[in-house]
């Protein structure tokens, strides 16, 4: 038989052809077996959490609820990690009033529209359905109270999602919010004109503060160790105003004080407490013992504090924008004044309290208290208020917009001098009265009881403290 030819059969694309390769590393049997312990780990993990979520659902449908996870989305925050405002700028709808924060870095917003928050970017990253008639924003390090002025509506948020509401029997008078998510609530009861219900980071009430005098602030520390209580009254025909600090769940204050005139605002340092009244400043300390204090030599206009300084603004003309500025340390201590012109809009301080800024008409000025230098600018007029990332770049806000305003190139001058000077200091032995007096009723809250009553009192300077 004549020899067939031989044919060559191509290889499969599907089959493998694998050549020793000598120059490959041989796997030691120890990493073989430990990589395949953690091949069945990650395989009973999986199957273990499709076990949990069954169970869960199966034999605790009633505890997964709306409140349950908004609690567990309380310390979730999605926001962006950059610490200036990079949008030239940030549009959000118009109201009256619209109340302006920033917040970890993002543009919050609350009108009677409603809540929004905004990135770095101009883009809206979240909004709330939150609509009040006079609205006030406080916000602390991780979190937001919004509640109505005169209504009976609050919420808490953080920056992903809304985290409580509650309402009052009372219209609310004041709030304020701890870095830890505690926050109170004031207005007034029945019986009292001031009733203050404390919250714990849970929200639920702790502590309810029930005072005959009327409410003029309060004022959590961020550590919401105590709270700052301002109330005033009168007696033999003159004002005055008494300062408590109260532990939560505490029934008596840990201290006292009462000074002179109407309580205007109050601020918690890392010495003690630094209180602006109708009559004058007074630096107290942790026992509110008054440190240095003094009268105001004008018309108060308004009053901001940075974490590091106190700004104080008076109206320096009976007619006319003219005004003056005071900035002092911790220690009660003066460190700059200066004239200011123009219609006095806003004042505000970047996140290491060492700049301070003020707006008045269209000129921005800013005080630099690292170098003590001090510079000003034109910005767009029909301005409301101010708002600073960092000490290089300041948003302006108008009705519905925001404009980013950069100051890398901001021209600066020394201020060599201080033109005023401490005449104006009271004689500290005498400026308050620091004797503690015995609290009409402070009493740890039934938290079956009714927790939110509340009455209407005078709006607190809403707007000159902010």
């Amino acid at each position: 038989m004549p020899n067939a030819p031989v044919r060559h059969t191509a290889p499969k694309p599907s089959d493998k052809i694998t050549a020793p390769n000598p120059s490959a590393p041989a796997i030691e049997p120890y990493y073989k077996a430990v990589s395949g312990k953690y091949r069945a780990a990650k395989h009973i993990t999986a199957l273990l959490l499709v076990v949990f979520l069954l169970f869960s659902f199966a034999f605790m449908r009633d505890d997964i609820t709306l409140e349950n996870l908004r609690y567990l989305l309380k310390f979730i925050s999605f926001t962006n990690t950059e610490t200036s405002i990079t949008a030239t700028k940030i549009n959000y709808p118009s109201g009256e009033p619209n109340r302006l924060e920033l917040f970890i870095g993002d543009l919050c917003t609350l009108s009677p529209e409603g809540y929004a928050l905004y990135d770095a970017r101009g883009n809206q990253i979240m909004a709330e359905d939150i609509k009040y008639a006079s609205p006030v924003l406080k916000i602390g390090n991780r979190f937001a109270l919004c509640y109505d002025l005169d209504g009976n509506a609050f919420t808490v948020l953080n920056t992903f999602t809304k985290l409580h509401e509650g309402t009052s029997e009372y219209p609310i008078t004041d709030g304020t919010i701890a870095n830890d998510g505690s926050f109170a609530i004031a207005s007034s009861s029945r019986e009292y004109r001031t009733a203050i219900t404390l919250y714990n980071s849970d929200f639920t009430p702790i502590t309810r503060i029930l005072k005959n005098d009327h409410l003029m602030g309060i004022e959590l520390r961020p550590d919401a160790s105590q709270i700052a209580v301002m109330t005033a009254g009168a007696e033999n025909g003159r004002f005055y105003t008494k300062i408590e600090l109260i532990a939560p769940g505490a029934d008596t204050p840990d201290a006292s004080c009462t000074l002179d005139g109407l309580g205007y605002s109050l601020y918690f340092t890392e010495n003690g407490l630094c209180v602006v009244t109708d009559e004058g400043i007074s630096f107290l300390d942790n026992d509110l013992k008054v440190s240095k204090a003094y009268k105001h030599s004008a018309q108060l206009a308004m009053s901001h504090f940075s974490d590091k300084y106190l700004t104080v603004i008076y109206s320096s003309a009976v007619i006319g924008n003219n005004y003056h500025a005071f900035i002092y340390d911790l220690n009660g201590r003066l460190v700059y004044d200066g004239a200011l012109e123009g219609k006095l809009i806003a004042v505000d301080s970047d996140d290491s309290g060492e700049y301070i800024f003020i707006l008045t008409g269209t000129t921005l000025t800013r005080v630099n208290l690292i170098n003590k230098k001090i510079g000003t600018m034109e910005v767009t007029s029909e301005a409301i208020d101010i708002l600073v990332p960092t000490a290089d770049s300041v948003l302006v806000a108008l009705k519905n917009y925001a404009l980013t305003y950069d100051l890398n190139s901001f021209e600066e001058n020394y201020f060599d001098r201080i033109s005023g000077n401490d005449s104006n200091t009271l004689d500290t032995t005498d400026a308050a009265d620091t004797t503690a007096d015995t609290p009409e009723t402070t009493t740890a809250a039934d938290t079956t009881a009714d927790t939110t009553a509340t009455d209407t009192t005078a709006e607190q300077n809403e707007g000159d403290t902010q």
